[in-house]
């Protein structure tokens, strides 16, 4: 679906070259017109000529563009968030030069890393030109109107195309680089430890022994028993189902109840916790594991155990609309849960133990830096008896 291509409003501002030149052109004049000298007369008329065409050629050029934000599909603090802008010159015969692409208001939570720029569009050309950005913050980031400028030719005026196009990106909470070690100690032998599956299809353990089928192969055929029987038959092995764990996030207090220390900002330790969330979950993606989220004290989608990119993505999205200005509610816990997983819980000030199953592993906010590479692996604020 193409976004249609808005007719911009256009503005016109004087740049402190522009200031200058003005000034020295009064001068020139008024001293021209005191005291007539053919000399003066031709400076004045050629400077005044100069300006009058700096805004001449740079309004013809500026009037046919065409420019339109291409949404960018997310973001996630701390990384880079391209912002890519097409660039529509609609006249047969006029080219452009020299343009400059900017957010007109520019969120507080978001940074510029990197302005977009444009050489030159030629008649009937489209160009792309990239911003990069950097989120401060997770949540929704809207970005309202954009402008396309240019100084060309002699940098005494700048022509300002505005162009109205709302778009809301996304923005996914940071995440660290947790040590593996983390994760793999507190899922080692428990419910959501490695294990065999329950059905065949893998190549590691004996699970049973089938029906030959045409197209099986010849290593997996059980000699044994074509000695004993006469007939064909095909070993199956099991296969090993990876890790699961399942991330609990304590969000049951609202901020002004968290119980802090001298100094510490309430909403950080929440955020921090958050992070924390998304940080496990990234690592649990990288080693392979089944993973999955709940939120305590929020309103929430159940999510079921799953592994993979896309998977990730949307517990990150899940993890980045989380508002904590909303009321809170006291559910959502997994007190009791037949689920096969190691179940982590993360608080954001103290660790709380009745809201998860007794084998559940508890950290707090304020443990993050402890567990990101780099640092000595910390235990958990509060762990149950070891799977």
């Amino acid at each position: 679906m193409s976004i249609p291509l808005a007719r911009p409003k256009r503005r016109t501002r004087i740049v402190t070259a522009g200031i200058v030149y003005t000034a020295i052109v009064l001068v020139i004049g008024l001293a021209a017109g005191t005291r007539p000298n053919n000399l003066l007369i031709w400076i004045f008329s050629c400077l005044l000529a100069a300006m009058l065409a700096s805004g001449v050629v740079s309004g013809f050029m500026m009037m046919p563009l065409r420019a339109v934000r291409i949404e960018p599909r997310r973001g996630r603090v701390g990384e880079p968030l391209v912002v890519r802008y097409e660039i529509t010159n609609t006249s047969r015969f006029v080219p452009a030069f020299d343009l400059h692409v900017s957010e007109r208001a520019l969120p507080a939570s978001l940074e510029t890393a990197g302005n977009a720029w444009v050489l030159h569009v030629g008649p009937r050309d489209r160009v792309h030109a990239e911003a990069v950005f950097r989120p401060r913050a997770r949540g929704v980031l809207r970005l309202d109107a954009f402008e396309v400028t240019s100084t060309f030719p002699f940098d005494l005026l700048r022509k300002v195309l505005i162009f109205e196009q709302s778009v809301e990106v996304l923005v996914h909470p940071e995440v660290r680089a947790l040590r593996a070690e983390v994760l793999s100690r507190v899922t080692a032998g428990g419910l959501g430890g490695q294990r065999l599956s329950s059905h065949a299809g893998g190549t590691d353990d004996f699970f049973g022994v089938r029906e030959y089928r045409s197209g099986d192969s010849v290593r997996q055929i059980a000699w044994k028993r074509l000695a004993g029987t006469g007939k064909l038959a095909t070993i199956e092995r099991s296969r090993s189902v990876p890790p699961r764990v399942r991330i609990l996030l304590d969000l049951r207090s609202a901020t002004k109840d968290l119980r802090t220390m001298e100094g510490e900002n309430p909403r950080v330790l929440e955020e921090r916790a958050i992070v924390f969330a998304a940080s496990f979950l990234a690592l649990a993606d990288r080693l392979g594991y089944e993973f999955a989220l709940s939120v305590a004290g929020v309103e929430m989608p159940p999510v079921g155990l799953r592994k993979g990119h896309f998977h990730r993505e949307k517990l990150m999205s899940l993890l980045a609309s989380i508002d904590l200005d909303l009321p809170r509610t006291s559910g959502n816990g997994l007190a009791q849960s037949d689920e096969r997983a190691t179940i982590i819980v993360l608080h954001a000030d103290r660790a709380e133990t009745d809201l998860a199953p007794s084998d559940s592993w508890h950290f707090t906010a304020r443990q993050l830096e402890q567990c990101v590479e780099g640092a000595t692996v910390v235990r958990p604020a509060s762990e149950g008896v070891s799977p």
